[in-house]
Parts: C-alpha cells; sequence; structure tokens
C-alpha cells in the first residue's frame, strides 16, 4: 500500500471508532466467543469449530463495508502476509507495518506495553470485567502490544512451511468431531492441530491485546484475518469452493446453511463460500 492508501485507512479506521462503529465489532466477537456450541462445549459460534473460516470472513466484509461508508476511496481491506516477515526483515518487528507511519510500533515496556505512536497511540481499548462479564474501556488509553516477547505468547511468527502444509497436506475441510483435535484444513489453519501454528500463532506472536476475546482491539486483528482468508481463497482454488463440512449433522450454527451466531450481519457458511460472489478478489 502507498502511503496514502495506508493514511486512508488508518483515518477510516479512526473515524469508526470515534462513533462506536469498531467498538461494535469487537462486542460482536465476545459475543460470538461466549456463545458454546453447543452449551458446554469448547467450541463456540466462531472459534475450534468449522464456522471458523466462513464466520471470520463474514465479519470481514462488514468491517469493509463499514470503513467504505466512511471513505469510497477504500477499495478494499489489506492483508498482511505474516509468513513472510522473518525472512524479508530478519526480525519480523522492523517490517514498515509496526512504525508510527504504518499501524504503530511495539508496546514500551515502560508504560504498560502500550502503544505510544502511530494513528492509534489514543485508542481506549474495551476489556471483560472478569467479576461482571461486561465489556467495558480500559482505564488506560492505549492498546497494548508486545511483539514475539508475550510470555503468554510465541516468539516466532508462522513460517512459509506451515502455509505449504496447510494447503498442500489437508484436502478435508473439517470433520467430525468437529473440534479442536480433528487434523484438518480449517484446524491446521485455525492453528490447534499441531499447534499453535498459523492464525493462533499469528495471535500469540503480537500479544497483548491480540490474545483475549477482545482481539479486535488491535486493528491488526483485520490484516491478520484477511491472511488468513485468502489462505482459504488458495486452498477452495484447489479443493473446490464448495468443499465444506458439515452440511448437516454438525454442531448448531456451523452447518452449510445454519445461520451463523454473533456475526452483525447475520449469514449461513454457505453465503460466504465464493468470493467472486462476494464481489471481491485476492491480487
Amino acid at each position: 500500500m502507498s502511503a496514502g492508501e495506508v493514511q486512508r485507512l488508518t483515518s477510516a479506521f479512526n473515524v469508526l471508532k470515534a462513533n462506536g462503529t469498531y467498538d461494535h465489532f469487537i462486542r460482536k466477537h465476545v459475543e460470538a466467543m461466549n456463545i458454546a456450541t453447543p452449551a458446554g462445549s469448547t467450541r463456540n459460534a466462531a472459534h475450534r469449530a468449522p464456522a471458523f473460516l466462513p464466520w471470520h470472513r463474514a465479519t470481514l466484509l462488514d468491517i469493509e463495508n463499514a470503513l467504505q461508508e466512511v471513505d469510497p476511496s477504500i477499495e478494499g481491506m489489506p492483508y498482511w502476509r505474516w509468513q513472510n516477515d522473518t525472512a524479508l526483515y530478519g526480525d519480523p518487528r522492523r517490517s514498515p507495518l509496526w512504525t508510527a507511519g504504518g499501524i504503530g510500533g511495539d508496546g514500551d515496556p515502560a508504560r504498560g506495553n502500550r502503544v505510544l505512536n502511530g494513528p492509534f497511540a489514543h485508542w481506549v481499548a474495551l476489556i471483560v470485567n472478569n467479576s461482571t462479564g461486561a465489556v467495558v474501556p480500559r482505564s488506560t488509553p492505549g492498546l497494548i502490544r508486545l511483539l514475539g516477547r508475550d510470555p503468554r505468547g510465541s516468539r516466532g511468527l508462522p513460517p512459509p512451511s506451515q502455509v505449504t502444509d496447510a494447503i498442500d497436506r489437508y484436502a478435508t475441510y473439517d470433520r467430525s468431531p468437529w473440534d479442536a483435535s480433528v487434523a484438518t484444513f480449517r484446524n491446521r489453519m485455525e492453528g490447534w492441530s499441531g499447534g499453535p501454528r498459523m492464525h493462533n500463532l499469528v495471535h500469540r506472536w503480537v500479544g497483548g491485546d491480540m490474545l483475549a476475546g477482545t482481539s479486535p482491539n488491535d486493528p491488526v486483528f483485520w490484516l491478520t484475518h484477511c491472511n488468513v482468508d485468502r489462505l482459504w481463497w488458495v486452498w477452495q482454488g484447489m479443493r473446490g469452493v464448495t468443499n465444506y463440512q458439515p452440511t448437516s449433522g454438525g454442531p448448531t450454527g456451523h452447518n452449510l446453511n445454519d445461520t451463523m451466531q454473533g456475526l452483525v450481519v447475520p449469514r449461513t457458511p454457505a453465503d460466504v463460500l465464493d468470493i467472486n460472489r462476494l464481489n471481491y478478489r485476492y491480487v
């Protein structure tokens, strides 16, 4: 992206943050994570189960539409090709992404690991009150990032070999028991099978706010998931656009024609399988 394109995108994000639209997306993500499918299961409406990829594709469409309503000149959501950054920069923290002209840098350890520069330095994150379960503003402004140094996270980003492994080795989208235990494309992409890998590893490397159910607090969430969605699109090109399981008999909210729960705009997995029908493409 050019500097001008980055500026238009980050400015639109700031408009959504200021008018409350952005925080609604954070709350919906938390809501989806709190909908166990079924009750008592480790699966939820958007994770550890088949709808992981279509749920996030749907919410990417919704945030893109919201950004374009603010600024119609925004052509689409960019993706962060996280699997290449170690090879490109040696230390992936040296990427232009993590600069004041990008999305801001690493958090400052002397200031609670808060991000002090860039377009989102003034943002007030939402957190979950552990006593009440309510989603409330954090008392101190600033996103929290610990790039590759969060003690709860991971030191490295996924290498290209993990991408090749997921796309080339796993021809089955998902299978019973439809959870974090199965070795399938969805589970390899999400990062539970043989993990932490792929999507999960990226969240763990960024650390801080990206480790919680409120992970959309950090706009890098969207760039991360755009690349996840792009890699699903690559896999679909090899295995078929309609190669989604379960078509029926799976957890509620995860079958092909079930309404996915916790979205801003309700959709089914079937609604979002073909990006050509959704009028977008990856370049």
